[in-house]
């Protein structure tokens, strides 16, 4: 794992807390010398640790402009936080108002999609992380009044701060930035997976409207053939046998034309769902049919090598590796080093006035933060093998969308040069026998439906390859295909084969 190796051995650095660490050896040696240079010193860096911590403030966006330009970099993709940038107004209706093509589909769904919304989120949440481990520790103030008959009341009041909180606070907020970073990488990620949901949605949704339209084809078909062989049959021409055969593909043809109905449908409302669009919206045309497999074949050589080198996913383990590192790091430090809270005190006893500092500290005698240390890097030996397992799998996932690809790309191929060809060579013989007498009209109908038979697989082969050249563009822009069905996706409802 990049850089592991080096995070793994980093040491604290004591010279960072050198102030702190002298005055309180000087303090332990002589607990009555409670020197007010020592203690101005000692307040003195804090201080410049606290204005450090407040002048570095967690940035509004949550990194989510770092983000935007990652994602126009990687797949063209143009995304929008409501928290910042407000609700999609006029775009989207302007969209839907005209034909929905694919990539159109994915910009209404980036603009509208609560789910998303939801996963941007994330951001916000890791800010508040990243702001609650920035901000410095409250003042305690302690008050104690005593009175006694007859005499003047005596009191005590004294103002301290944690120390040690402000000392460890740069490390804290390394922690909480490098898991920012983390989310970030990730969110990016959901991203690219969320358009690749909306892509092959449409894709299977394409299919759908196209494989009906075939059926519906064969409808037409088998009701002309069993018209005609219900009147051969009345004239004596044919047995109750055959007619009882067109009948039943009729009826079969009905059947298949009703499924196919429902299958549009869902998969019409799985894209609703993911576009976030209900009510009148819903009324969006589809713009064409399934796009052809383009001129240029995809540049295929080194595809593990650009697959690593642009994961998300690694670069988010790594990203998480680091903040537990750091972690280790800060449960180190705060183990050695005991917590010490130190401030000024005010008080009336006898009829004197005392003033002057206040400290107070715990010896790490017992407690040194093993837990602490031994819990971050059990993490880090985790994400080291997730890491390797990560990287495995995304070797194979893009060998195997290569080769889906090419086997997609050559079926396709097939169809085009040899089966439609061949389907049309077919129908043109039959009717030319036909037309002479030599065949019947259930010949000619039975070559009809063969050839829209070979239609739909070929619509169905088209759209195994739009899934195959987007599922390798998304594993190229740097994520996996998720198993959960993409972002949002509405679960169950009728498939296509």
């Amino acid at each position: 794992m990049p850089g592991a190796p080096a995070l793994a051995g980093r040491a604290v650095r004591t010279s960072d807390f050198g102030d702190a660490v002298e005055n309180l050896c000087i303090i332990r040696a002589n607990p009555k010398v409670l020197n007010m240079r020592i203690m101005q010193r000692v307040t003195l860096g804090c201080m410049l640790v606290l204005f450090g911590s407040l002048s570095a403030c967690a940035p509004r966006d949550a990194g989510f402009e770092a983000l935007q330009v990652q994602l126009a970099q990687r797949a063209e993709l143009d995304v929008r936080w409501r928290y910042l940038d407000g609700p999609p107004d006029e775009r989207v209706a302007e969209m839907i108002g005209q034909p929905v093509g694919p990539e159109e589909a994915v910009r209404i769904a980036l603009l509208n999609n609560n789910d998303l919304q939801a996963a941007f989120e994330e951001l916000g949440i890791a800010r508040a992380l990243l702001l609650e481990a920035s901000l410095p520790p409250n003042i305690e103030l302690d008050f104690e009044r005593n009175t006694v008959p007859d005499e003047r009341a005596e009191f005590s009041f004294a103002a301290t701060i944690d120390l040690s909180h402000l000392l460890f606070l740069p490390m804290r907020r390394g922690v909480a930035t490098a898991e920012l970073d983390a989310v970030r990488f990730q969110t990016s990620g959901t991203v690219l997976g969320f358009a690749y949901a909306v892509r092959t949605a449409y894709y299977d949704y394409q299919a759908a409207e196209q494989l009906l339209e075939l059926d519906k084809t064969v409808l037409e078909a088998a009701a002309a053939s069993y018209d005609v062989a219900q009147r051969l049959n009345a004239a004596g021409n044919i047995p109750a046998l055959e007619l009882a055969n067109e009948q039943a593909f009729y009826e079969e043809s009905r059947s298949q034309v009703a499924l196919a109905e429902a299958v549009a449908y869902s998969h019409r409302e799985e894209l609703n769902v993911l576009m976030g669009l209900s009510g009148m919206e819903t009324n969006w045309r589809l713009a064409g049919r399934l796009a052809e497999p383009q001129e240029g074949s995809p540049d295929l050589a080194d595809l593990e090598a650009r697959a690593i080198e642009q994961s998300l996913d690694l670069v988010e383990l790594e990203h998480r590796y680091l903040a537990a590192a750091r972690r280790a790091n800060l449960a180190r430090a705060e183990g050695l080093l005991p917590t010490l809270r130190a401030g000024f005190g005010l008080g009336r006893e006898d009829d004197l006035r005392e003033f002057g500092p206040v400290i107070s500290f715990d010896l790490p005698v017992f407690n040194q933060g093993q837990g602490g240390v031994a819990l971050a890097r059990a993490e880090m030996r985790q994400l080291e093998q997730q890491y390797g397992a990560r990287a495995v799998h995304i070797r194979a996932a893009v060998r195997t969308a290569r080769n889906d690809l090419l086997i997609a790309a050559r079926r396709v191929n097939h169809y085009q040069e040899v089966l439609l060809p061949l389907r049309e060579q077919i129908i043109d013989q039959t009717q030319r026998q036909y037309n002479a007498m030599q065949l019947g009209v259930f010949q000619l109908i039975v070559a009809r439906r063969d050839q829209v038979r070979t239609a739909q697989e070929y619509v169905i082969a088209l759209r195994d390859y739009s899934h195959a050249r987007a599922t390798l563009d998304l594993i190229l822009a740097g994520r996996l295909v998720s198993e959960g069905g993409g972002l949002g996706a509405m679960p169950g409802g009728l498939r296509m084969p």
